[in-house]
């Protein structure tokens, strides 16, 4: 009854958004830079592109940067409703986490020891993130490798202001959770610095659920730590250099299997440092980032007599520059090189590693209304050899001043690399190898008219040669494709100065009668957002998971099976006051007390709450 009188609520209030707005699609005069890698008005961008800035994240309750991508439209996290440590997936447009690309400061980020080398988000403090903007659809002509099925681009916080100033603040919250941070950052002349450090440390809960109903499986804790610094100096107008150093760590319990405890426990640490020059000459401006990371990961699994110790070690270098061009008043260049090498080992392995170079180009034509974009890119890869990816992406605005439509479209080309375990790996290594190939087409229109904002998308995607773990016990790229299409709506609406909604709904499915493993077919939230006094912010969240697939190991019949998992409706209800230089928060995460399982085997949180205070210093 409860989930009828939801979806009815859902139903009526027509269109959308999240408190604060953070649940919408990024307003038309609203500037982007994820989809060109310049600067650019959305309206002007044949993308779909989802925008979360500072403020949308303070204002809702989250406390994980995977909590607050799982409320984007066709977007679906796994492992956010577990323990602070649980493995953290995502999953864009069906599309698994390899066909999505993590940029941290536009430079992409992953594991390269990992399977599929893609990037764990547990790493990531949500209290070092400026803004994140999500990019729907295929976009490696300007990315490179993962880019397939979009790219989350999240920005880190920045250097503000003259003089010095920052924030200090601290969360409690259930399972014994507390978050302290402390920012500070200020400039002086032609030096600006920025300096972020947290700390996150929780109890937990069971991950694993226990089918007797005793009670006796042991809690899953996380402790991790955040540091970050970026030291900036403007040498002229025209020139100007950025250091970036990072050091991330956390470690966690986690259980064997679905209903299986264990005492378990997982050590990651990454460390990252690099140099980001700027220099505009003319109408020219150029963008550097030269990037190295090290990340080692632990795996210490006591009960287990064949792999009681596992260690993965990994570095990746990334060198990126970019020019940005004018070549005439309607026509911009954007043209650039990348550089990637990525290196893996374990105890008793030799070290492995690949190289790629890719330059790449893309021409933004701009002419009044009507706006087309054109890149290629030419990967060159040190075991496969090469690889061209292009795309094409128009777009036209309709209108002026409050009343406007965009009419977008685009098709793209991506690819993603196979791995380093695939390549050289301990298990099926195949150094023959080729990349994956995906084709994806758009199209889609957004509406603007005063207080009210709607969009809706049809994408296709075809993902192809896929990478296969054969019955000969080796990867190998087989003779299948996955077709994948689907919708998109979101909508918001200023009822009035203090009232504002926001409401969005995704459907995905697949064309070849395959199954969605963990993604449901339909998923749709709302929320009502109230600010009755200066300072005072209310956010009431819905959001429904329609039921899913799971597949697993079954020990019964020594094989793969399958689990069916219910659809399931969550209310978030979270409140912020400020006060002068202090801010009071705090939020309860499923208000109503849904009991619902979002991994299978696996246990999901209850009603739970988190209050803050932070404290505004200049």
């Amino acid at each position: 009854m409860r989930k009828t009188h939801l979806i009815i609520a859902f139903a009526c209030m027509g269109w959308t958004v999240k408190a604060q707005d953070s649940l919408r699609t990024v307003q038309l005069d609203e500037v982007v830079v994820t989809g060109t890698k310049s600067e650019i008005p959305v309206e002007k961008s044949g993308k779909s592109i989802f925008k979360l800035t500072r403020k949308d994240i303070e204002s809702s309750g989250e406390q994980t940067v995977a909590d607050l991508l799982n409320e984007v439209p066709g977007v679906q996290m796994d492992g956010n409703f577990g323990p602070l440590g649980t493995n953290i997936g995502y999953f864009i447009r069906g599309a698994s986490s390899k066909r999505t690309l993590v940029l941290i400061d536009g430079v992409p980020f992953n594991d390269p020891s990992g399977i599929d080398q893609t990037y764990d988000f547990r790493l990531l403090d949500l209290d070092q993130v400026e803004s994140i903007e999500i990019l729907k659809g295929g976009l490696s002509t300007l990315y490179g490798t993962g880019a397939a099925a979009g790219v989350i681009n999240v920005t880190l916080k920045k250097a503000k202001g003259d003089g010095i100033g920052g924030t200090a603040g601290m969360t409690y919250g259930s399972f014994s959770t507390i978050n302290p941070n402390l920012n500070v950052s200020g400039s002086q002349g032609k030096l600006n610095f920025l300096v972020n450090t947290g700390y996150r440390k929780s109890d937990g809960f069971s991950a694993a659920a226990d089918p007797s109903g005793t009670g006796n499986y042991d809690d899953d804790g996380f402790e991790g730590y955040n540091f970050l610094s970026k030291v900036g100096y403007d040498f002229t107008e025209d020139f100007s250099l950025t250091f970036t150093g990072s050091l991330d760590d956390f470690a966690a319990d986690y259980d064997q299997s679905e209903f299986t405890d264990a005492d378990n426990t997982t050590e990651y640490q990454q460390l990252r440092f690099g140099l980001s020059p700027k220099l505009k000459i003319g109408n020219t401006s150029i963008k550097g980032d030269m990037f190295y990371s090290k990340l080692d990961r632990l795996f210490l699994s006591p009960g287990s007599a064949f792999l009681p110790r596992d260690e993965y070690d990994a570095e990746n270098i990334q060198v990126d520059f970019v020019a940005d061009h004018n070549l005439t008043e309607n026509v911009k260049m954007i043209g650039g090189l990348n550089y990637q090498d990525l290196k893996y080992n374990q105890p008793s392995l030799d070290e492995e590693g690949f190289y790629m170079i890719d330059p790449y180009l893309s021409i933004i034509f701009d002419q009044s209304n009507f706006n087309l974009q054109l890149g290629t890119r030419l990967n060159q890869h040190s075991e496969y050899g090469s690889n061209f990816v292009w795309n094409v992406n128009p777009s036209y605005l309709i209108g002026t001043g409050e009343s406007r439509i965009k009419l977008f479209s685009s098709y793209s080309t991506s690819f993603i690399t196979p791995s380093l375990f695939q390549l050289f790996g301990p298990f099926g290594a195949n150094t023959e190898l080729e990349p994956e190939e995906s084709k994806s087409a758009e199209g889609g229109l957004a509406f603007t008219q005063g207080i009210l904002q709607l969009e809706g998308v049809y994408f296709y995607r075809l993902d192809e040669n896929l990478i296969v773990y054969s019955s000969l016990f080796e990867y190998e790229n087989a003779d299948q494709e996955i077709k994948t299409d689907g919708l998109e709506f979101t909508g918001s609406a200023q009822v009035s100065s203090s009232i504002s909604l926001s409401a969005n709904y995704a459907f995905v499915r697949r064309l070849d009668d395959a199954k969605l493993y963990r993604i449901p077919s339909h998923k749709y939230g709302a929320l009502l957002n109230y600010q009755p006094i200066d300072g005072l912010n209310i956010g009431l969240n819905y959001l429904h998971t329609g039921d899913r697939t799971q597949q697993y190991y079954n020990s019964d019949i020594s094989d793969t099976d399958e689990a069916e998992l219910d659809a399931f409706d969550l209310v978030d209800l979270s409140a912020s006051y400020v006060f002068g230089n202090l801010t009071f928060s705090g939020s309860i995460n499923n208000l109503l007390d849904e009991n619902y399982q979002a991994i299978y085997g696996f246990n999901s949180v209850k009603r739970n709450y988190r209050i803050g205070m932070r404290y505004s210093f200049n």
